[in-house]
């Protein structure tokens, strides 16, 4: 932000409501005449604070945050000079503020005020349910709907040093009991900062009680205050090396707001704009066959964060939006269609500015019809499968991997040279050596039949007749010698 918003000491717990900029500010206060002691020695600026005291107190800003002029001024709330005021949150209609309050030595403790017109009323504390003289109590966070009231306390009762806790807000202002948040989010250290958004049910904290970047980390977990999903660190570069912490949003969905974080600092904390970017995986799905756009397809991504599926329209688009590089698995799968797997690994994903297109195709089936497998051969009057034809059968395994319930029949054919019995025997065994090479790459047995049906299937004639005479048709032998394979089950 701003020099005028970062200015001299801490300046933290960013807040926006009603186009108004609050955020807490420890900057050097001018007692009676005094001036300012101010000393430049090689870069870095002195103050002293006899003379000026580091006081936190809310402040707001006017206008365009991102000038470098912005007006900055204290907050009028009506509290003895030697109280400080921090971390303000607010009411969804602006008229409430809730804030934490401390003297000296003293512990903390949470205040509200209440706005007529541009003057707030004198500051009361909220009430034993949240204080007490025998621990602290900070940082409140009020939620959009304005029906809970979250707070940092370390209360007995809890699982370590400072942990989250909540109370309902009742309509007519009153606050119900304390509730701790539990031990999915609490640890035996610190927990700060709440934010929670009733819409997306997502809840932003930080923490130094779980492994994170350093510091104090910014946390996200998913629910409903009751039951949470495990907390995952937001990575870089929401956090830093060093303490990051407050984060509020400015709009509905939580994808942009402000933190505080000391990571550019060599003492305190400052105010940061954030914005989420997101990664967004897209294509075109076509038939492989037609080449045309496939409807009603089902695509899924899984990753850490979860899943998401969506179901092509007539275009044949997907699309996802994903807010992290962490590995991605895409599923496409549609009824009399080969299902295909696609994984994106990290290394691929941090290539990627903010979009990965790749288009595929799925391949058409009907059950219990064959398909030929092109170029299977075997070693002369042998079962044996050349080289070649293993890395044609090598094009089945990606398919029985992505259908994991699909079994298939594995089927070969001969021509009519030779006896029906050897011919029935020699594609019995020439099938059987199909099925036997996918089982060696891991395909299970169970999921797999091998049947010869020796020379009683032609696709082509053997024999043509020519001027009245019969005459040998090797182009007709070669389609009729040929290995199909066809699903018996999906």
């Amino acid at each position: 932000m701003p020099a005028n918003v970062n200015g001299l000491g801490s300046n933290y717990a960013p807040v926006k409501i009603n186009n108004e900029f609050y955020f807490t500010s420890s900057r050097p206060v001018a007692v009676g005449s005094k001036k300012d002691i101010v000393k430049t020695d090689a870069g870095e600026v002195q103050v002293s604070t006899k003379t000026n005291p580091f006081i936190n107190n809310l402040y707001s800003a006017k206008g365009e945050l991102t000038a470098t002029d912005v007006a900055v001024k204290e907050v009028d709330i009506n509290f003895p000079k030697n109280i400080e005021i921090a971390a303000a949150s607010f009411t969804p209609d602006g008229n409430t503020v809730y804030f934490t309050t401390w003297r000296d030595k003293e512990k903390y403790a949470i205040y509200s005020a209440k706005k007529t017109g541009d003057k707030w009323s004198d500051p009361q504390p909220v009430g034993l349910q949240v204080n007490s003289k025998d621990f602290n109590s900070s940082q409140p966070f009020v939620t959009s709907d304005g029906k809970f009231l979250l707070f940092s306390s370390d209360r007995s009762g809890g699982y370590g040093k400072f942990d989250l806790w909540y109370c309902a807000v009742r309509e007519d202002g009153s606050l119900g009991q304390a509730v701790n948040f539990g031990p999915t989010i609490n640890t035996e250290d610190d927990e700060r900062a709440p934010y929670y958004n009733p819409l997306t049910k997502k809840l932003l904290f930080s923490t130094d009680g779980r492994v994170g970047f350093g510091g104090l980390d910014f946390f996200e977990s998913e629910g409903d205050l009751v039951n949470w999903s495990n907390p995952k660190n937001l990575g870089y570069p929401f956090n830093s090396s060093k303490d990051d912490l407050y984060f509020t949003a400015t709009d509905d969905k939580g994808t942009k707001g402000y933190i505080s974080s000391d990571r550019e600092s060599s003492c305190c904390l400052e105010l940061f704009e954030v914005k989420k970017e997101f990664l967004s995986i897209a294509g075109l799905l076509t038939d492989c066959k037609t080449k045309l756009p496939l409807a009603g397809a089902n695509v899924t991504l899984t990753n850490a964060e979860g899943l998401q599926k969506i179901t092509t329209g007539t275009d044949g688009i997907y699309r996802f939006k994903v807010d992290s590089k962490r590995p991605i698995k895409l599923l496409f799968a549609k009824d009399n269609y080969f299902a295909i797997t696609k994984n994106y690994p990290y290394e691929e994903l941090a290539k990627a500015d903010t979009l990965i297109y790749k288009d595929y195709c799925l391949s058409p089936f009907k059950l219990g019809i064959p398909m030929a497998l092109d170029n299977v051969y075997y070693e002369f009057n042998s079962a044996e499968l050349t080289e070649p034809s293993k890395k044609v059968l090598d094009f089945l395994i990606p398919i029985m991997e992505d259908n994991p319930e699909m079994e298939i029949e594995l089927g070969s054919h001969t021509d009519n040279i030779g006896t029906d019995e050897y011919n029935l025997d020699l594609s019995n065994r020439r099938a059987k050596s199909c099925t036997d090479y996918l089982e060696s790459k891991g395909i299970a047995a169970a999921r797999l039949t091998s049947k010869g049906y020796g020379e009683s299937m032609p696709i082509a004639p053997n024999e043509i007749v020519v001027k009245r005479k019969k005459k040998d048709n090797p182009a007709g032998r070669a389609k009729n010698r040929r290995t199909e394979f066809k699903v018996t089950k999906k």
